[in-house]
């Protein structure tokens, strides 16, 4: 008897790269049909291109660094697009959306370089969580427009799109996005939606055998399994750090928590404990401590503070 294998979820960062972020023609597909999906949404023309930027690559999710991976690709329009899958958040994950988007679109040029060879950075951040709760759509982008006439946009070198699939309707099933969004949600796990979106889509259908080969390779498991349960262990250890604090005064409570986070993960030097005891500001050491969460090293969240 087969023993039962854990599940993966498709929204997996690993399996969104292995599936849009492969060097070959069938995930060149499917990532240009992702997002031909997002930009039919949104009213924008469609590409016909991509060229992948940073391919998948084994070495990236290997240890114990849980690292973004995420998609970054040029069409034949010269426009960037990066594509990030995010499961677990909080209202701190809109500063992040464009902490990333800045950092894709500063590293075209060096210092002294003319800004006129900047392309457009365009951002699709798929979550598995609600981030605007505001706004019922779970399609939602931002561009920079001016303040008192709407219709007006600075530029279009600076669009982000958040797809939000909690709150997928699946009434909608016959718009792409949201058949894109739905198959994301019930890949593994929903066999009633599966056969209805896997029926004529053959995009889909593709993406289905992507899933199953990318299950079937234990490494591969093992990789996505191991980054899902280190992104739930440094929630929980937030989730505990607080707690910890409640019995202390508040702005010292903020200084332990920051600090018991930090050395979980980190060595913190005498100098870096003093400099967080520095702080008297509630602000900044909140900040730093939702930071956390998504900080890829120390240095991150210390110069928040």
């Amino acid at each position: 008897m087969n023993e039962k294998k854990e599940y993966v979820k498709a929204t997996s960062d690993i399996f969104i790269k292995y599936m849009f972020g492969m060097d070959t023609k069938k995930s060149n597909h499917l990532v240009l049909s992702f997002i031909n999906s997002v930009l039919g949404d949104s009213g924008f023309p469609t590409i016909t291109k991509v060229i992948q930027k940073n391919p998948f690559n084994y070495k990236e999710f290997e240890g114990d660094k849980v690292s973004v991976l995420d998609i970054e690709v040029e069409t034949e329009n010269h426009e960037l697009y990066n594509i990030e899958v995010q499961s677990l958040g909080n209202t701190h994950y809109r500063n992040r959306a464009l902490y990333y988007w800045a950092k894709l679109y500063s590293s075209q040029i060096s210092e002294g370089e003319i800004y006129e060879r900047l392309l457009p950075a365009i951002s699709i951040n798929i979550l598995d969580f609600i981030l605007l709760p505001n706004l019922p759509a779970y399609h939602n982008f931002f561009m920079l427009i001016e303040g008192r006439k709407k219709e007006y946009a600075l530029t279009d070198h600076l669009i982000i799109h958040f797809l939000e699939i909690p709150k997928t309707d699946e009434r909608k099933i016959s718009s792409k996005m949201t058949r894109w969004l739905l198959y994301l949600r019930g890949e593994g796990r929903d066999e009633k939606m599966m056969k209805i979106l896997l029926e004529n889509d053959e995009d889909l259908q593709a993406a289905h055998t992507m899933y199953k080969a990318f299950t079937n390779d234990d490494t591969l498991r093992r990789y996505a399994l191991g980054r899902e349960k280190a992104e739930r262990d440094r929630l929980q250890l937030l989730s505990s750090a607080q707690k910890e604090g409640e019995i202390k005064g508040e702005l010292k409570k903020e200084h332990t928590i920051l600090i018991r986070l930090l050395e979980l993960k980190y060595t913190l030097s005498e100098n870096e404990k003093n400099q967080i005891l520095s702080v008297t500001d509630f602000k900044k050491l909140d900040a730093a401590i939702d930071a956390f969460v998504f900080a890829e090293d120390k240095e991150s969240v210390l110069k928040l503070l």
